[in-house]
């Protein structure tokens, strides 16, 4: 070995320092990368679209393609109201003018602005025999105990789903009927009108639990700065979301408890111990596989993942479902995950899929959606409200909203005006006895 200078040493040495402290922060960075560049991140927080920087465009020029016709607003047929006008002088120049037989027609589609009705009813008390105690008619068009109509009060829950914020709302009434209103005062309004609904709304869980379908997910959803979780369960008919303080399985176990259809969700724990038919999103781990071949510089991973797109795609082209089809995809995945790998991103994957390995390939068997993506766009309006107002003051509030939007999102999945179909579970309520 060659003689080397003890200064020669010390350069050595401090280089070595500076690589493993260099080896440290690329480690330390490449860890923060993570949250911004994986599978699972959404657009929101990728920065500058990939078509921006060399990638395919998914989209065409906007507007009609060449050749086709174009499209106007069809004039109403409905006319309220008629006003002949006459010109006496040139609006031009201001000479005078003759008038001509022809006339043109320009039908103008216009708002009136809201205006406040108070009305004093007048209650007639009486004494039931039955019931031993002093009775009074039922006021029909309001909830009980509240000095708001039933169509202001619809209004401003209609709003609210729109994902309005609660000082908007408040704007608006403002603005459109001079009806001055504190923020207080209306959510106290959509919460009186969700606990109105109590029994409906168990009516729409235990309905829920009928369906052959669910898909399920949640979402954070702070509350007075901690932490609440948003779950939401969806079928073809019917959707009910919930807000608790827990992600756990216990939510799940108590909202589902019972069901014997097929749960469509994403690899969360929260769902493992329930008793049912389960197929796991193959969205989401498509895109995982996808994104580790694309980011990985392991052959043995890219390997890994390549396999299993094949097989994924190969069970998803065939469109065949029957028992024998199933067992037969089962058993070329479990071929892939016994296979020995070293790969630290193969073994969470290989743990991931051999925990949920009769539930990847139900689709094989049973006809069925392969994804939970109607959970997922049952999230998205309370999500971009969350991003409006930051989450909610209390867990009353917080549930409030959900109660209302799982109505919400019922009558727009059956195609039904969402104030029609609540002054008919309302009127209900309030006169149970028809009288």
């Amino acid at each position: 070995m060659p003689f080397v200078p003890d200064e020669e040493w010390e350069i050595i040495r401090q280089k070595l320092a500076r690589i493993e402290e260099l080896e440290k922060r690329v480690s330390e960075l490449e860890t923060l990368l993570r949250k911004f560049d994986n599978a699972h991140t959404p657009s929101s927080m990728q920065g500058v679209h990939v078509s921006k920087i060399g990638g395919n465009k998914s989209r065409g020029e906007p507007g009609r393609k060449d050749g086709h016709e174009g499209v106007s607003r069809k004039t109403p047929e409905d006319i309220h109201e008629k006003i002949g006008l006459k010109l006496e002088v040139c609006p031009c120049c201001g000479g005078k003018v003759k008038q001509r037989k022809n006339l043109r027609r320009r039908v103008v589609t216009t708002i009136v602005p809201g205006t406040v009705k108070n009305t004093e009813y007048e209650l007639q008390r009486a004494y039931c025999e039955n019931c031993k105690k002093l009775v009074e008619p039922v006021v029909p068009s309001a909830l009980p105990n509240t000095p708001f109509g039933l169509e202001l009060a619809l209004y401003v829950a209609f709003l609210s789903m729109l994902g309005i914020t609660l000082s908007k709302i408040r704007t608006i009434l403002l603005h459109d009927y001079s009806l001055a209103l504190s923020k207080g005062t209306i959510a106290n309004m959509l919460e009186k009108t969700a606990n109105f609904l109590g029994a409906d709304y168990e009516k729409l869980r235990e309905e829920l639990l009928e369906q052959r379908d669910v898909f399920g997910d949640e979402t954070s959803h702070p509350i007075h700065g901690k932490n609440g979780w948003l779950w939401s369960f969806v079928s073809e008919k019917v959707a009910y979301l919930t807000v608790r303080k827990s992600r756990g399985q216990k939510v799940a176990n108590k909202i589902l408890k019972g069901y014997t259809g097929i749960l469509h969700s994403d690899f969360w724990s929260a769902y493992n111990k329930l008793d049912c038919d389960k197929q796991k999103c193959l969205a989401h781990l498509l895109r995982e596989l996808k994104h580790l071949k694309r980011k990985t510089q392991s052959k043995e991973l890219k390997r890994y993942c390549s396999s299993l797109l094949k097989l994924l795609d190969y069970a998803r082209n065939e469109n065949r479902h029957s028992k024998e089809f199933r067992e037969f995809c089962e058993q070329r995945l479990q071929k892939i995950l016994d296979a020995g790998y070293a790969d630290k991103d193969c073994l969470r994957l290989n743990k991931r899929l051999q925990r949920h390995a009769r539930e990847i390939f139900l689709f094989a068997e049973k006809e069925t959606e392969i994804t939970n993506n109607r959970a997922e766009r049952s999230l998205r309006p309370m999500v971009i409200k969350r991003k409006n107002t930051y989450g909610s003051y209390s867990l009353e509030g917080a549930q409030a909203h959900a109660v209302l939007a799982s109505f919400y999102q019922t009558s727009q999945l059956q195609k039904i005006d969402f104030e029609e179909y609540m002054k008919e579970l309302i009127h209900e309520k309030l006169n149970p006895t028809g009288s």
